[in-house]
C-alpha cells in the first residue's frame, strides 16, 4: 500500500492504518539478512515519520471488518489469508475514507472506495 516507493501520492492527503504498521513490523522482523532486515527498518522509519501514528483498529471498524468478510464469502470468495488487507479495508470503510492501494484484487466489489496508485 503507501510501501511503495514509486506510488505516486502528490496532492492527498494520507494516513496510514495500525494494520498496515503491524505488516511493515512483520517485513522487518521476518527479513533473512541483516541487509534486508535495515532496508526494511529504514523504510518503515521513514513511513512513521511521514505519517505519524497509524489508525487504530476500533470496534467499530471490527464491525466493518465482520461486514466484509461476509460481503466476501456471499461472493463465494474466502476471507482466510487476507485478514490483514480486509483490516485495512475496514479501517477506511469505517471512516468513510478512499483506500490507496496497488492491489484493489482481495477488496473489490465489497464496498470499500478504492484509489488505485
Amino acid at each position: 500500500m503507501l510501501v511503495a516507493t514509486d506510488a505516486d501520492l502528490s496532492g492527498l492527503a494520507c494516513q496510514i492504518s495500525a494494520v498496515s504498521y503491524a505488516e511493515l513490523h512483520v517485513g522487518v522482523h521476518a527479513a533473512r539478512d541483516d541487509e534486508t532486515r535495515l532496508a526494511r527498518q529504514h523504510r518503515l522509519t521513514l513511513i512513521q515519520a511521514t505519517y505519524g501514528h497509524g489508525i487504530a483498529f476500533t470496534d467499530e471498524t471490527a464491525h466493518h471488518y465482520g461486514l466484509l468478510c461476509g460481503r466476501l464469502k456471499q461472493q463465494g470468495r474466502n476471507p482466510r489469508g487476507r485478514a490483514m488487507d480486509l483490516m485495512i479495508a475496514a479501517t477506511a470503510l469505517s471512516l468513510g475514507a478512499v483506500l490507496v492501494t496497488r492491489n484493489p484484487a482481495d477488496v473489490d466489489s465489497l464496498g470499500v472506495q478504492l484509489l488505485i496508485r
